[in-house]
Parts: C-alpha cells; sequence; structure tokens
C-alpha cells in the first residue's frame, strides 16, 4: 500500500480551498463595489443614463484593483487569505488606480459619446466612422484588459502601464484576443439568463482571465524588472523603455 497522503494534500481538500477563497472574494468585490451594482441592477443601460454609470463607475476602480491582485496571487501562488489578500490589493492599488482608472473612464465615455452620435445621423461617412470609432473601443478594451492586470502586480510610471499594456495586447495577441473572448462569453451569458450572472461569478472570470494573463505578467517580470527587485508591487519606477 502506498504512503498515506497528509491532510491537505487531497484533490478534494484543493478543491474546496478553491471554491472558499473565490467565493469570499466575490463577496468582498460585491460589498466595496456595491455603488455601481446598484446603479447596474436598477438602471436602464441605455445611453441616456450613461452619465450615471460613468459617476458610479469610478468608485469601481479600486475594487476591481483588489480582486484583479487578489485573483493574480492565486494564479501565481496557488494559495490565497481572501479578506487579508482583497485589503491589501485595495490599499496598495487605491491610490495607482485611481490615475489609471479615470482616464480609461474617460476614453471609455468619449469613444461610447462619438459612437452615439454617429449612430443617429446614418449618413455613409458616418457609417464608416462608426465603425472604426467601434474598431478603437474594442481595442482599447483589449489593452484595458492588460492595464488592469499590469497595475495589480506591478508597479510602474502610469506612462510605461499605458505602453507596456498597448505593447502586449499585440505581442502577445493570443492572450489579448482571449481575454476578449471571456467577456465576450460573459456579456452573452448575462444577456440570456440575468444580471446578476456576473455579479455573482466576478472572482471566477477574474480568476480565469488572470490564468489566461499569466504568460504577460510572467514575461513582463522577466524581462522589465530589474533583478534585485524583490518586492513587485513596491518597486520604484524600474521599467526598462520598450
Amino acid at each position: 500500500m502506498g504512503d498515506k497522503r497528509e491532510f491537505g494534500e487531497g484533490i478534494l481538500f484543493t478543491v474546496t480551498n478553491y471554491i472558499y477563497w473565490l467565493f469570499v472574494s466575490n463577496i468582498l468585490f460585491i460589498l466595496s463595489n456595491s455603488i455601481f451594482i446598484f446603479f447596474f441592477m436598477t438602471l436602464k443601460p441605455s445611453f441616456s443614463n450613461l452619465i450615471l454609470f460613468f459617476l458610479a463607475l469610478i468608485p469601481s476602480g479600486p475594487a476591481i484593483a483588489a480582486l484583479t491582485y487578489s485573483m493574480e496571487k492565486l494564479v501565481r501562488t496557488k494559495e490565497l487569505s481572501p479578506a487579508r489578500d482583497f485589503i491589501e490589493g485595495y490599499r496598495k492599488n487605491l491610490k495607482d488606480t485611481f490615475t489609471i482608472w479615470l482616464p480609461i473612464l474617460v476614453i471609455y465615455f468619449i469613444l461610447l459619446v462619438d459612437l452615439q452620435y454617429l449612430r443617429q445621423t446614418p449618413t455613409s461617412t458616418n457609417q464608416i466612422l462608426a465603425i472604426v470609432i467601434f474598431v478603437l473601443t474594442v481595442i482599447w478594451t483589449m489593452v484595458v484588459l492588460n492595464i488592469v492586470s499590469i497595475n495589480a502586480r506591478f508597479k510602474f510610471r502610469v506612462r510605461d502601464t499605458f505602453k507596456l499594456s498597448i505593447y502586449y495586447s499585440f505581442m502577445k495577441f493570443k492572450q489579448t484576443v482571449g481575454n476578449l473572448l471571456i467577456l465576450f462569453i460573459v456579456a452573452y451569458l448575462t444577456s440570456i439568463t440575468t444580471n446578476f450572472f456576473i455579479v455573482f461569478t466576478s472572482s471566477i472570470i477574474a480568476f480565469v482571465m488572470l490564468l489566461n494573463t499569466k504568460e504577460i505578467l510572467t514575461d513582463i517580470e522577466q524581462n522589465f524588472l530589474r533583478p534585485e527587485s524583490p518586492n513587485l508591487k513596491e518597486q520604484n519606477e524600474n521599467l526598462t523603455m520598450i
């Protein structure tokens, strides 16, 4: 007979841990993102409510960063202290997130307003411009997904975070498109079920996306960090210029 496994080594124990970590992280995300979730659940997703969604999304930046920070740590270390790590991610990313999150929201707001304007006046030129704006919105979403992941793991200057995100959106195109596909699947499932689907599966979605982004973050660590940097989130502007 083989040796008995010690407590904590079995598959059931590991699966149970992951369920617990994902569940607690999701609850913390819901609580810290309650303002936007309230508007998301009560307001009709229409252009007339765009400014309200924009304002409600401002406090969501640190919550998204905290969830991303926790899920990235879970992917990297296969361990998590959900409450402690979520709070730590929220605290560490609070200032940096707003300097990055606000520009993200402003650019989205401009793109969506332009797209709505072009759709209301359907001339041939405007139709072409609407397609261009739509493509730019998709590309921007690809870049934003990398921005959120990189900012949760590393501490770079804002412009360097944006540059790296754009760079890896094309250099790691498979991972970038993969994350975009995950968003599309989530949006489709939400549309055919209920808005609660995305709310109560946020941690799972983030975990899957961070799994897909792991190669990008590893590449950044190997090629853009000083070897002597012991703490990736506490380092000071040590990005090698692309």
